[in-house]
Order: C-alpha cells, then structure tokens, then sequence
C-alpha cells in the first residue's frame, strides 16, 4: 500500500469518527472499524503505517492528533492487512485529581507508534482483539481499586 493510499484511508476513517465519538459507545465504534481480514498478511502495512504515525510533519503528511481516532483508523487498517490488532484504553491520575485516557494500539503485545514508558504511566481499563471483542484486565477485585473522578 503506498503512503498515500495509506494516508487517505486513515484519514478518512478519522474524519468520521470524529463526529461519531460524541454520539456511539466505544464498543460500538470498534464494531463499526472492525474488519474482516480483506488483504493478505502483510508486515509492511504495520511498518508503514507506523512509520506514518511516527511522522511530525504537518497535515496530511501525519497521521491525526487525536489518540482515539488515530488508534481505531489504524486498528482497521491492521485489521484489513490481517496483522492481528489490538486496541487498548488506559487511564491515569493526573494533575489536581484529573483522571485521564488515552487510546492506543497494539500488534503482537507491542504498541504501534507510542513509547512504552508513556504507556507505562497508564492502566488498561479495555482491551478490543482483533476480532473485535472485548476482553477486560484482572478481576473486579483488582479494578475496585481504581477510582475513577
């Protein structure tokens, strides 16, 4: 897939999810990007599509600001190269008691354009697999100990 077609189609995907996420549940999102593997497995749709992520240029040469909408166009992009996806949310304590999240994704246990000790600042709250099921971290027990403000 060439950077362009590769820009365009996250783009595109990102333009409406930008509305959507005001109006759909998560999970209902992940549905909505999920897709059947419709490409064979390609590794080099990971690496450029990492690479694109990774980009600092100015629009359209970077992929969008928005953890949310980067992370699920991405997750249907990798879906469709067949590459094994997974979404996670996580939150942390920030400043003055503020919680906040963020969205990112994964292939193979390995997060796609983000720096682990970033990541490491957060706790997974949900997670979404390639087929687009969600899976939720530890027991209840383990996540009455997170407060949420």
């Amino acid at each position: 897939m060439s950077r362009i077609v590769l820009a365009v189609r996250l783009w595109a995907w990102a333009v409406v999810l930008r509305t959507l996420k005001h109006w759909v549940p998560l999970g209902s999102l992940v549905r909505l990007v999920h897709t059947h593997a419709g490409r064979p497995r390609s590794a080099d749709v990971a690496r450029q599509l990492e690479a694109y992520m990774n980009a600092t240029a100015r629009f359209p040469a970077r992929a969008p600001a928005n953890c949310l909408e980067r992370s699920l166009s991405a997750y249907r992009l990798l879906c469709d190269a067949d590459a094994s996806p997974e979404v996670v949310v996580g939150v942390r304590r920030g400043a003055a008691t503020r919680v906040e999240g963020h969205v990112w994704v994964t292939i193979a246990g390995r997060p796609l354009a983000e720096r682990p000790e970033f990541l490491s600042t957060f706790t997974t709250v949900v997670t979404y697999d390639a087929a687009g099921r969600q899976r939720v971290p530890g027991s209840a027990a383990e996540l009455a100990g997170v407060h949420f403000a």
